[in-house]
């Protein structure tokens, strides 16, 4: 590709323009003939042409600068030796963290720091504006739409805005704010160090006793939706359902805490779409979302099981470049391998079970390892590690 000079870039332009502007003209009857005409036409071309090479200038000018501002702001500082990570909030504003000190909210585009001493941020959930800052010593909120402290940092323990509210710590009690600094939620609840923190999902939130052993949930009112009873209350990802722990069984709620799974004695863990419950004798079901089973004997892996045979192999077989066979000996003799009659699948919690291998169950998942010793025989270790000689049928062999 050839390089094209700027005399011939302009050359080019100039008698571009001037063809365009001689044919639009010349659609109303002027005329280009002599001296004077052409002069006017060359004058008026030329200026034309700087025109718009002046405006293209700007136009490349503004682009490059847009470009440039990008990569500042997503960088910006990022190279400086105290600079340890940069975070953007929204739009311009960036909270810059030092590896050596405290960090500051910066605009990038106007370059001033707008808030400094910030020695950690907790961003907001959902459309909430106001970020949770630490000074080191007392925690407040700043916007993270112009990085203006909105409300002042003067909390021992604040939490994150969420669905309009945020939770604060006075004197030791909880209470909850609105974007003001309003108190909203003062419920007398002592604040229990160590919780989970006191957020906000789907019009409810977590509360604890003040050792923290127990749990319940309140509304955006402060009224008691679930009673401080439960051991554990967590909420699936997509807000539709809560998994309740009592301290001595487990259940599945919906939104409006009606049960999907009732109470029973089991392990529950909700995965993508499905309900898996572990009974007490690591059998393992599964439900959907409206509590309907699935399956109520499913597992999660299944293992061949070999064992040693009774010959001792002293040399092994092999042949030669002509073909014939001959016995070489083995550096240690060893018991060939065979693959047992029956497999061990693991259910529940690791324990495993015996079945043959079109399918069919032998034992239930009782034992924390199964290895076979013989065709048709197999070693089982029980949940006190005590060993158990179990047969092809499931019998204990005594």
């Amino acid at each position: 590709m050839e390089r094209v000079s700027v005399k011939d870039f302009f050359t080019v332009m100039w008698r571009g323009v001037c063809q365009a502007l001689g044919w639009f003209f010349g659609l109303f009857g002027y005329k280009r003939d002599g001296k004077y005409a052409k002069c006017v036409w060359g004058l008026f071309a030329t200026s034309v042409t700087v025109i718009m090479v002046i405006i293209a200038g700007f136009v490349t000018y503004g682009t490059w600068q847009e470009v440039g501002y990008k990569l500042n702001c997503r960088h910006y500082n990022c190279m400086n030796p105290d600079c340890y990570e940069s975070w953007r909030l929204n739009g311009d504003i960036y909270y810059h963290f030092r590896s050596n000190s405290k960090g500051y909210i910066y605009n990038c585009r106007t370059g001033k720091k707008l808030l400094k001493n910030v020695e950690w941020i907790a961003q907001p959930h959902h459309k909430d504006s106001l970020v949770c800052f630490s000074n080191g010593k007392k925690r407040g909120y700043f916007s993270n739409k112009t990085g203006k402290v909105i409300i002042e940092p003067k909390y021992d323990h604040a939490w994150i805005f969420s669905e309009g509210l945020a939770c604060v710590e006075e004197n030791g009690f909880i209470k909850f704010i609105d974007g003001s600094g309003n108190v909203v939620i003062d419920n007398h609840i002592a604040y229990s160090p160590g919780s989970d923190g006191y957020v906000f999902h789907s019009g409810y939130c977590i509360v604890y006793t003040e050792d923290g052993e127990w749990c319940g949930l309140i509304d955006k009112t402060g009224k008691i939706a679930l009673p401080l009873e439960y051991s554990s209350i967590k909420l699936t990802d997509d807000f539709r359902l809560w998994c309740v722990h009592n301290g001595r069984e487990m259940a599945v709620l919906d939104r409006d805490f009606n049960p999907v799974i009732p109470f029973m004695d089991c392990y529950i863990f909700i995965d993508e779409g499905t309900i898996d419950v572990t009974m007490p004798d690591h059998t393992m079901r599964k439900y959907d979302f409206n509590g309907e089973l699935i399956n109520d004997f499913y597992v999660s892996s299944v293992r061949t099981l070999e064992y040693k045979k009774d010959e001792i192999l002293y040399r092994t077989m092999t042949h030669d470049e002509e073909g014939d066979e001959y016995a070489v000996p083995v550096v240690e003799s060893y018991h060939p391998m065979a693959t047992a009659r029956l497999r061990a699948y693991v259910a529940g919690d690791g324990f495993e079970g015996l079945m043959t291998a079109d399918g069919h169950v032998v034992t239930m998942p009782l034992y924390s390892d199964i290895e076979a010793i013989g065709q048709d025989l197999y070693l089982c270790t029980s949940t006190n590690s005590d060993k158990l000689i179990v047969n092809g049928k499931g019998e204990i062999v005594r």
